[in-house]
């Protein structure tokens, strides 16, 4: 079983630092604008900054019970988006694979008119068709629960299918007994999935599977219709980690394997321009 290690290429607004300013509100009533710098986990204390560039440290139970709950999730978002304390791997796995004979009966006229030549029952080719899947691999290292995770990926791979050769059937006999031709063409494929994650707890690790792909080689001893050669291949996966931030913002981890996969594919797919038909002659602006 191949197994291959990712690596993270991207965790975007890394950190909450650069937030905008909002209104805290305190236990009395009285209210303050000001940004969160960074949360002290050992003194169980908070380090803000107020609209006149002043910083101050505070108990985060200074705060109304609102304003508590959002320093709770900038802490949170602080340990996601944090690649030494909440860690991604990515590993691809076989999961099986089986192989198929393609027999056919081949009568005298098809194997060229020759008594005990190539005629009878005859194994023209084998299939081998391997299923992999990638899982996702989740350490939280952190002393806290990251919850209400979203995971979504996209699984690009290679497959070529037997078309018929219409040039070399053109001129083909009705009567001819042999089948039609056949050639292969190389299709380039995506297969997307998504999966919600309630939890991961503190100092948990946990691994979660992206759904199966097969790729298909077939090897044929003789060309017998669309009994030809193919061949496939698996490019690599991305995938997509996101939470909620406390502004109510998408936050978003990003890892792949391998870690060429953004440069070569796009993540939504590309929308084909309607083709324009120049022969139609265009319409004379009206006077």
């Amino acid at each position: 079983m191949m197994k291959l290690i990712g690596l993270i290429i991207l965790a975007t607004a890394a950190t909450y630092a650069d937030e905008a300013y909002r209104t805290f509100t305190a236990q009395d009533g009285r209210t303050l604008s000001a940004r969160i710098v960074s949360y002290d986990a050992a003194s169980g204390k908070v380090l803000i900054e107020r609209a006149d560039k002043k910083r101050i440290t505070v108990a985060p139970t200074a705060f109304s019970a609102k304003d508590q709950r959002y320093v709770d999730a900038w802490q949170t978002a602080q340990h996601f988006l944090s690649t030494s304390k909440f860690k991604l791997d990515v590993v691809r796995k076989e999961v099986n694979s089986t192989k198929k004979e393609h027999e056919v009966d081949i009568g005298e006229e098809e194997a060229g008119g020759r008594r005990g030549g190539d005629s009878g029952v005859q194994t023209v080719a084998i299939d081998k068709i391997t299923h992999y899947k990638f899982n996702l691999l989740i350490e939280n290292k952190t002393k806290i629960p990251v919850k209400n995770l979203t995971m979504e990926y996209r699984i690009y791979y290679d497959q070529e299918k037997a078309v018929k050769d219409e040039k070399a059937n053109k001129n083909r006999r009705e009567d001819d007994p042999r089948p039609e031709r056949y050639l292969s063409m190389e299709e380039s494929k995506v297969k997307e999935g998504k999966l919600k994650i309630r939890a991961i707890e503190a100092g948990e690790s946990k691994e979660f599977p992206t759904q199966s792909v097969s790729i298909l080689k077939r090897s044929a001893s003789r060309t017998w219709g669309d009994k030809i050669d193919l061949k496939g291949s698996l490019e690599g996966v991305w995938i997509k980690l996101s939470m909620q931030g406390p502004g109510r913002d998408k936050l978003v981890r990003e890892i792949a394997l391998p870690p060429s996969i953004p440069k070569k594919y796009s993540w939504d797919p590309v929308e084909e321009p309607e083709a324009v038909d120049e022969s139609e002659e265009k319409e004379e602006p009206k006077e």
